[in-house]
């Protein structure tokens, strides 16, 4: 484990304004990276060297200098980490003055390390699972299964037990983060305040599922976060659907109450296999994205439940926008003439009613005359009864188009 500028300079400076003493910190060649006197920075410390070479202290006083490069009175000990040398931390000043201070600043700056240490040894493997999850979702497998496999173990995961994936949008949460850190003077201090908030959704989605390790949660980036949520094979669609449906409105309850966020959830299908995963992220994706376009956000939703949505996002948006252009934008005979928001609006009810001129006259409080003569102006005006089965179906698909493509007007 190697002591870099900055952790040294750190552990400097806060020893400094306890200690009240110039700290040096040597790395493993004897060389200075830390130190109260910055003109002393990267210069060679020969004192050090020999408390490295012999593994113990060495105190310098103002006799000795001139026999040791770069060395000034004071008293210098090895820093230790797993019973290895790794550096030298020095006190300037006469020793009979600086020693009774060594062994406590020794031990601090072994402590100081220790807590550095660790702390990057849990941030380096909480990327190395966030890597693992990114790739399995991804379907970054590798040429090697079983290799992938192995690397889960390591990270703590059995990516053999069969899951499906829930992906968790929260209503602007990036946006909303970004702004806080407006609050923040340093960039330092507003990064740390975000990355506390993506660690606050994750420790509450993963309390969840504190009795059933083996679920996966992660942050994917943006406003998204990504559950692999175990299942039981045993269970039929039916069952299982109803399961992920009460598991996404706890996640979604759970949020929405402690953070204060709106959260739309998608669920995929199970798939067999380690590639499997990626397909079931896939859908869960298309099914949050597609649910939330024709429905409204704050909602869960299945890829086996989007019906015609499915299609939708399968569809090329030119595609989409030619159909549209065929049926509820074109204009059959008199070019003058085009399908305004009150015959769309009424369209779309018609439908919502099952086709029932009685329900949809009472669902947008208008006379039965009045319906029917505003479905016979769809039919003038589209070439399309709305009336016929075969008709209706092409004027459903394009509301539901221009509803996806997200049109609020005709183009």
């Amino acid at each position: 484990m190697k002591i870099t500028h900055k952790l040294a300079q750190d552990i400097v400076d806060k020893t400094m304004n306890i200690l009240g003493k110039n700290i040096n910190i040597m790395d493993e060649n004897g060389v200075i990276i830390g130190s109260g006197d910055k003109s002393r920075l990267n210069q060679f410390h020969e004192g050090a060297a020999q408390v490295i070479k012999k593994g113990e202290k060495l105190e310098i006083y103002s006799k000795d200098i001139n026999h040791l490069v770069g060395a000034r009175p004071g008293i210098n000990l090895p820093i230790e980490h797993n019973n290895k040398i790794i550096g030298v931390v020095g006190i300037t000043g006469e020793p009979n003055e600086v020693s009774p201070f060594g062994e406590v600043v020794k031990m601090t700056v072994e402590m100081m390390l220790q807590q550095e240490f660790l702390l990057k040894e849990i941030q380096l493997e909480q990327q190395a699972r966030r890597n693992f999850i990114h790739d399995l979702i991804s379907g970054r497998i590798g040429n090697d299964p079983d290799l992938f496999i192995t690397r889960g173990q390591i990270v703590g995961y059995d990516i053999l037990i069969p899951r499906v994936a829930l992906v968790i949008d929260i209503y602007q949460f990036e946006k909303t983060a970004k702004r806080s850190l407006q609050t923040f003077k340093g960039l330092k201090e507003g990064e740390i305040h975000l990355q506390r908030l993506k660690n606050d959704v994750l420790k509450t989605v993963q309390r969840i599922f504190m009795d059933t390790p083996q679920e996966i949660v992660s942050y994917i980036g943006g406003d998204r976060f990504v559950v692999l949520k175990t299942i039981n094979l045993k269970d039929t669609d039916e069952i299982l659907r109803k399961k992920l449906f009460r598991m996404g409105e706890r996640i979604k309850n759970t949020i929405s109450q402690k953070m204060k966020f709106k959260v739309t959830i998608g669920i995929g299908e199970h798939h067999e296999g380690i590639q499997g995963l990626n397909k079931s992220f896939k859908e869960a994706t298309q099914a949050l994205d597609v649910g939330t376009k024709l429905e409204r956000a704050g909602d869960i939703y299945h890829i086996g439940n989007l019906g015609v949505g499915k299609l939708l996002a399968e569809i090329r948006e030119e595609s989409q926008q030619e159909f549209m252009g065929k049926t509820i934008y074109f204009i059959k005979n008199n070019k003058k003439k085009k399908i305004n928001e009150t015959l769309l609006e009424t369209l779309q009810a018609f439908f919502d009613n099952n086709l029932s001129i009685s329900k949809t006259a009472q669902a947008i409080y208008v006379h039965r005359n009045t319906l029917l003569y505003r479905l016979r102006r769809v039919k003038e005006i589209t070439g399309l009864d709305p009336k016929k089965f075969d008709d209706a179906v092409q004027l459903r698909i394009a509301l539901k188009m221009r509803i996806y493509q997200g049109s609020s007007k005709v183009k």
